[in-house]
């Protein structure tokens, strides 16, 4: 049985290229085991099968080089036991992450259909949970600048500046006063929604479980007064009062399109009945 096998054998063989096992060779992970004293060609062996196997495992693992260099150089049962058990924490995170992310794409994908195959500016009333937010005060009349700004610092505390089209809902909130004197777009926060984020919630601020008035606004963020005119009408003929600010959802926004005519917003604000009644 042949038991010498040059770099491209060795490479076809075991279905990796050649300056893959070149690379190894100069890094010292997996080297040809003799050499021809004629010709001092190298030559890889039989007995080197298993042990570019287990590379090639480490390596599908994702476990970087210099952890599989210093396996190479230590092998012992102990070492691989470490390796593996700290990579499979890793790729537990990673599969947490995975999850995540495909709930929220899910989530996302069903939220532009219903805005977009569905338009409907109706006001609705609605009971809604308690909601968990991670929030920054801002100045009214914010900018696309400063709303950008002050987004990618809200990312950034929450790490999630890679992920971001995958983060929580981003919105805005009026006071109650600012609404009363009819300055809706007077906004005083911005925040994400972390109810679906892999954060400890309980460290962060929360939007009150309640009944709110609803509607969702097609169109320029300019333009919001004719929606907030058109829910404050529906609040007032079905006598509720407004309890606190706004929030503001985007639904499609500037991540998902350079139109403003295409923008999504949902208004939700907090209402109880009239304490007249």
């Amino acid at each position: 049985m042949k038991n010498r096998f040059t770099i491209g054998k060795m490479a076809r063989m075991h279905r990796i290229a050649e300056s893959t096992l070149r690379y190894y060779d100069e890094k010292g992970i997996f080297q040809p085991k003799t050499i021809d004293q004629k010709t001092q060609y190298r030559y890889y062996t039989i007995d080197q099968f298993s042990t570019l196997t287990s590379i090639k495992f480490f390596r599908h693992l994702g476990i970087p080089l210099q952890e599989i260099k210093r396996f190479m150089d230590e092998r012992t049962p102990d070492l691989a036991l470490d390796i593996l058990e700290k990579q499979r924490t890793s790729l537990q995170q990673k599969q947490q992450e995975i999850v995540y992310m495909l709930n929220r794409l899910e989530s996302k994908i069903t939220t532009i259909k219903q805005g977009v195959d569905k338009p409907d500016d109706s006001v609705v009333f609605k009971e809604l949970p308690k909601r968990y937010i991670h929030s920054i005060v801002v100045e009214a009349e914010l900018s696309d600048e400063e709303f950008e700004y002050h987004l990618n610092t809200l990312q950034s505390d929450l790490q999630l500046l890679e992920v971001s089209l995958f983060a929580g809902d981003i919105g805005t909130s009026v006071s109650k006063s600012a609404i009363l004197k009819g300055d809706y777009q007077d906004y005083n926060s911005l925040f994400i929604m972390i109810d679906d984020l892999p954060v400890d919630k309980e460290r962060y601020a929360s939007i009150p479980a309640g009944l709110y008035a609803c509607t969702m606004h097609y169109g320029p963020y300019e333009q919001l007064d004719q929606s907030y005119e058109r829910l404050l009408s529906a609040i007032k003929q079905c006598h509720y009062e407004i309890t606190d600010k706004s929030y503001e959802l985007g639904i499609v926004d500037l991540s998902i399109t350079s139109e403003s005519d295409e923008f999504i917003t949902e208004i939700q604000i907090p209402i109880q009945p009239l304490s007249s009644l």
